[in-house]
């Protein structure tokens, strides 16, 4: 057999150096790397954790999706969340603390004005905008003193200074700390600033000097701000958390931007000035750190290793520091924030990346316990729309509603727009969902006229989600009430066939029909529905070889189905810090890329699919290994470089060669 087999490899191997030695190139790349963050719903960025006196755990944090600021806390063994300001795009480097009255206080930045804003918890939520002047309120931290009044530290991203604001029960004060403190003006996940009060209300902050790259540490003393430099070895401060011991000495957590060292850092001050040392060098640990002390005043740091994509965890034991992960599955642990419960137990919230979600650890023992507590599974998305106006519309009429036909392409409907106006004061509209124009409805809206604007605008029905078939036309179905010549509805319309899926219909002369007018021909009315994304891609197969040498280009193909028939992407691991993510690509297409090992060695490649919406489906996996090189004789190195040249054919060849070396 493989006499035979060698046969046709001299064969094809003659065929190509004499005939077509020219025409074979490199092999294109099919790689289309995207930040598809943008095109899936986030929920948990920007996470502060405090404790309340029983324990139980408060988080504010940002929903990313919708713009929102957010809150959650524990309440009978189950999260209550709350959106507490939805005005724009608004929540952003929050900071929550709780007063001794157990009252939530957060600190955030509104994206859309460029202000810092400030909402605190008094039986009811209440929401202050206290910096609006240039674009300030980034990387806010937020601590109450003895009298329960706000204090923030905050940038101003205009002028790259340090500012801080403090309420003494009637006013804001607002001063300068540091007009040197560059900020860095492209790095939208760095979190500077961290603020912490003494016994005596006044503050301490620790934070980067972006222009020099050094951790700075500033504190009040009279009404001087006193600042010095703690570190300026490489290109430190980054990610800075600060807390201060029973004795009043500030203790900061940090990151090394330093390439190639990108460490986690750890400084304390005492009687002999700062002492700087350096927690974790093993891979790249510069991102999102938080500090902690228990009550022996020994610090806890949660961090997140961007090597591994994993949240971490450390704390000082004795004479050691002691590390372990607390979640290594996927891209996990970003925006991470720690707080210790009174018997020195450690809880973490943070934002898992992967799956776009909030996440609260806490341990338990030698174990951490993991919650996954907001994740935006549910959010609807619009499914079929018809959005080109004429400018012309028709009115609907008691005795002769009107209807747009559509085929949904999501297999849950959840609410419809549509273009609509009111005029004068007719009676009551009513929106239905039909199979058939003649048959019962399947979900109904009823609306007052003051809910319908006399503007033309799109105005949202929304009714209880209904499971509808991908495969049938459906009906959006409008009448009303109380209506004469100029008290009416009017629901405006394109035309020239501007949705061909459906038609507009009208029910006159008691059937219904499509609805004609000679000089506007194939109408559609203006609509849009919304459905849910409740399918998950298939698990991807993965195909290519399980043996070969290290730096040398293998061919993987991928493959997997989406029941929404929705473009797919493709998370590939590699090794443990080798990832790739692709797309997107057709539903139901084979996708092929390359990938080279550099180290000898067992690896297992995982993948999995993404749809549009996040939806993601299990790891496939394929084991492969790079074994070390056996003596080989010419002949075999021969066909290696002749691999090596074409790799079009490798899968013809890496069989034969398999045999030949062994593998």
């Amino acid at each position: 057999m493989l006499k035979n087999e060698l046969t046709i490899v001299f064969i094809i191997l003659f065929l190509i150096i004499s005939v077509i030695p020219d025409v074979i190139g490199e092999t294109p790349s099919f790689r289309n790397m995207i930040n598809i963050d943008d095109e899936i719903d986030d929920i948990g960025w920007f996470t502060s954790l405090a404790l309340d006196k029983n324990g139980t755990p408060h988080i504010s944090y940002y929903d990313y999706t919708n713009g929102d600021l957010k809150y959650c806390y524990l309440k009978e063994n189950s999260w209550e969340i709350q959106t507490i300001d939805s005005n724009g795009n608004t929540g952003r480097y929050t900071s929550l603390v709780l007063d001794s009255n157990e009252n939530p206080h957060i600190s955030y930045y509104d994206y859309t004005n460029g202000d810092l804003k400030y909402a605190f918890f008094n039986d009811v939520w209440n929401i202050e905008t206290i910096d609006f002047l240039g674009n300030v309120g980034l990387y806010t931290s937020i601590e109450i003193d003895s009298n329960n009044h706000p204090h923030i530290s905050y940038c101003n991203y205009d002028t790259r200074t340090l500012k801080y604001a403090s309420f003494n029960g009637n006013t804001w004060k607002k001063t300068v700390v540091d007009n040197t403190a560059i900020i860095c003006a492209d790095n939208y996940f760095c979190d500077y600033i961290s603020l912490e009060l003494d016994d005596n209300d006044s503050p301490h902050i620790s934070y980067c000097d972006y222009e020099n790259f050094d951790l700075k540490y500033a504190h009040l003393t009279g009404n001087t701000w006193q600042k010095e430099i703690v570190d300026s070895d490489g290109e430190v401060g980054v990610y800075s958390s600060i807390v201060l011991d029973i004795n009043g000495n500030p203790h900061i957590s940090y990151a090394d931007f330093t390439y190639p060292h990108f460490d986690l850092k750890y400084a304390q001050k005492n009687n002999d000035g700062w002492q700087v040392e350096i927690i974790d060098k093993e891979g790249d640990v510069r991102k999102w750190t938080s500090l902690a002390l228990d009550s022996n005043q020994m610090p806890h740091i949660s961090y997140y290793d961007y090597t591994e994509g994993a949240l971490k965890y450390c704390f000082f034991n004795e004479d050691n520091w002691e590390k372990e992960p607390v979640e290594v599955n996927g891209s996990t642990g970003c925006f991470n924030s720690i707080y210790l419960s009174s018997d020195d137990t450690p809880h973490i919230s943070y934002y898992d990346w992967g799956n776009k979600a909030l996440k609260f650890a806490s341990k338990n023992e030698n174990m951490w316990i993991i919650e996954s507590i907001e994740k935006d599974t549910n959010k609807d998305f619009i499914d079929q729309k018809q959005t080109y106006c004429s400018g012309y519309a028709s009115g609907i009429l008691d005795d002769e509603p009107m209807a747009q036909s559509f085929n949904p392409q999501y297999s849950v409907l959840t609410r419809v727009e549509l273009m609509l106006v009111k005029r004068y004061n007719p009676g009551d509209f009513t929106v239905s969902i039909r199979e058939n124009l003649n048959s019962e409805d399947l979900a109904t809206v009823h609306v007052s006229s003051t809910d319908i604007p006399e503007d033309i605008a799109w105005k949202t029905f929304d009714f209880p989600d209904i499971s509808v078939d991908c495969n049938t036309t459906y009906y959006i179905v409008c009448t009303s009430e109380d209506t004469e010549e100029f008290n009416m509805y009017f629901w405006y319309f394109g035309h020239n066939n501007p949705y061909p899926s459906g038609n507009a219909w009208i029910f006159d002369h008691d059937e219904w029909e499509i609805f004609e007018i000679s000089s506007f021909p194939q109408l559609d009315f203006g609509f849009k529905t919304f459905g849910l994304n409740t399918s998950i891609p298939d698990i991807p197969t993965i195909a290519g070889p399980t043996s070969g040498k290290i730096n040398v280009e293998h061919n993987y193909t991928f493959f997997s189905d989406d029941a929404d028939d929705e473009e797919l992407w493709y998370e590939i691991e590699w090794s443990s810090s080798e990832k790739d993510i692709m797309g997107p690509f057709p539903s139901g297409e084979t996708v092929t890329t390359t990938h080279a090992w550099s180290i000898k060695g067992d690896y297992i490649i995982r993948v999995k699919a993404i749809d549009f919406h996040g939806a993601e489906s299990d790891w496939a996996t394929l084991e492969v290994s790079m074994p070390k090189n056996k003596a080989i004789n010419p002949f075999i190195l021969f066909i290696d470089r002749f691999m090596e040249r074409f790799p079009i054919l490798e899968q013809i060849l890496q069989p034969i060669y398999d045999k030949l070396t062994g593998f």
